[in-house]
């Protein structure tokens, strides 16, 4: 196994500088129409100390708080109330319906305290509110607290069910962990305009297209799955990191990372800000559908900014890389062979890895959160993909190798889901261009293919926990391929 070191380093060096970092939080004294998330962890600290399932004491007590507060900032707050359940919909005196809606639920697990999940959204909420209302309430900002959402987004669903026709837009404010960086997993309502806002916003959560993608493949909802299904547009924010302590004892107000309490507040103000006055224009329903021909851009974070691509750029380069390829060999279908038994190894490895962990681990399956300090099966998971790797370069008998697959397979991924693909067409690039001899024109998309991929890991590994240990073995097996090619010795070395 050979790495060419100028590939590694670029890589390496793309990845370091796009790994995820969080902002200072500001202090209590910070200018008034700053977000500060010390001034929103003080309501975390009151409102979120104790489990508040829906219909107990304690979450009447909350609910009754935030309800007070609301009024206190001088908006006029509907206490719906359906059953056990008690939404709260606050609006500036006079305000219609239509709107930015900032979105959050009361309730909590009856096993915690729930300062994350979802603490955090009435933090937040609140905090962004009181920003916003220096000069009084903000017309065209609500706010939603919905109730039931634990026992299955009743609230919401509550709340769909009889609000009158109007644009809005959600901003939904989750957790399921209690640290690292916020993301922004997924969008609704057309594409383009939800992204100009978000440029305006000026947040720099991760935001990547291929979250939504792999987010509709888990079993997870929250209330903006609701939401979006009413016609509602908008933005669905979480927490992954230290996903351990979701639905646990732990979720307390003491394990809330005031630097990700940071950077949601000044991402849903700044979208707050970037959308008031401007959500249907003539106060119109959000019903837009895209035909079915159209297909949404690419994105991802990249050096502080959203990035956006045209879903067309990403399939055209990803066939592409087709056609840099040396044309196969006699050694091709050895070569293919070596491909999908190492990844054969690495699957049928990480069943044995996860089956050793159902067993060292009581519950492992079972557990509403991740195991507590999943990292050492995180590196496993990892180092299994790339021994993958290692196996399959060493059975290829060189020529096409174990590269011409895995390029074939990222091209017909760009081609039938750009949005996701986009992770896969620089390193295909990279492995193309280094088959050829062309080791110098390969570190360009190797230090972009770390652009992408660094943020990608820091956040697949705690988004799909060590219960997916499978998948997250074949990760970098289908992704970290071209750092391992061997280069031709010629131009011509694979041609007949």
């Amino acid at each position: 196994m050979r790495t060419g070191l100028p590939i590694l380093l670029a890589a390496c060096l793309g990845a370091a500088l796009n790994w995820p970092r969080l902002p200072d939080a500001a202090a209590l004294d910070a200018p008034t129409e700053r977000f500060s998330a010390a001034r929103a962890l003080k309501h975390v600290a009151t409102w979120a100390n104790a489990p508040r399932p829906t219909g107990s004491q304690r979450h009447a007590e909350v609910v009754n708080a935030i309800e007070t507060e609301l009024v206190r900032l001088g908006f006029e707050v509907d206490r719906q109330q359906t059953g056990r359940l008690t939404n709260l919909a606050a609006s500036a005196p006079g305000d219609g319906p239509g709107g930015v809606w900032l979105v959050a639920h009361s309730d909590s697990v009856a096993e915690g305290p729930g300062a994350a999940d979802d603490g955090l959204g009435l933090g937040v909420i609140v905090e962004t509110l009181r920003a916003l209302s220096a000069d009084g309430p903000r017309h065209g900002v609500h706010a939603l607290i919905t109730d039931g959402e634990e026992a299955g987004l009743l609230g919401a669903a509550a709340f769909v069910a009889t609000a009158p026709p109007a644009a809005r837009v959600a901003i939904n404010i989750e957790a399921r962990g209690t640290e690292g960086p916020a993301y922004m997993f997924q969008t609704a309502g057309d594409s383009p305009q939800m992204l100009q806002a978000w440029g305006r916003s000026g947040c720099d959560a991760q935001a990547t297209s291929l979250a939504r993608t792999v987010y509709d493949q888990l079993p997870n909802d929250t209330d903006f799955t609701v939401l979006r299904a009413a016609g509602w547009w908008g933005y669905d924010f979480a927490l992954l990191g230290g996903a351990w302590r979701y639905h646990t004892p732990e979720d307390t107000p003491a394990n809330l990372d005031p630097r990700s309490v940071q950077q949601v507040g000044d991402c849903v103000l700044g979208l707050a800000t970037a959308w008031v006055g401007r959500v249907g224009e003539g106060g119109e329903l959000c019903t837009w559908r895209p035909p079915w021909y159209a297909i949404p851009p690419a994105y991802a974070q990249v050096l502080g900014g959203t990035r956006v691509v045209p879903a067309w750029v990403i399939s055209l380069f990803g066939a592409a890389a087709l056609f840099v390829l040396p044309r196969p060999d006699r050694r091709a279908l050895r070569g293919a062979a070596a491909f999908f038994g190492a990844g054969l190894t690495v699957a049928v490895a990480s069943g044995l890895l996860m089956a050793a962990a159902v067993f060292l681990w009581p519950g492992f399956m079972v557990r509403t959160a991740e195991i507590p300090e999943p990292r050492p099966l995180y590196f496993a998971a990892f180092f299994l993909g790339l021994g993958g790797l290692w196996l399959g370069r060493r059975r290829s008998a060189g020529g096409w190798g174990i590269d011409a697959p895995a390029i074939l397979l990222a091209a017909l991924a760009a081609v039938f889901s750009p949005v996701a693909a986009y992770i896969l067409v620089p390193g295909a690039w990279t492995a193309a261009l280094r088959l050829r001899g062309w080791g110098a024109a390969a570190v360009l998309p190797a230090f972009v293919a770390g652009l992408l991929l660094g943020p990608l890991y820091s956040a697949i590994y705690p988004a799909l926990t060590t219960r997916m240990l499978p998948v997250l073995a074949m990760l970098p097996f289908f992704t970290l391929g071209w750092l391992f090619t061997k280069p031709a010795a010629k131009p011509a070395d694979t041609q007949e």
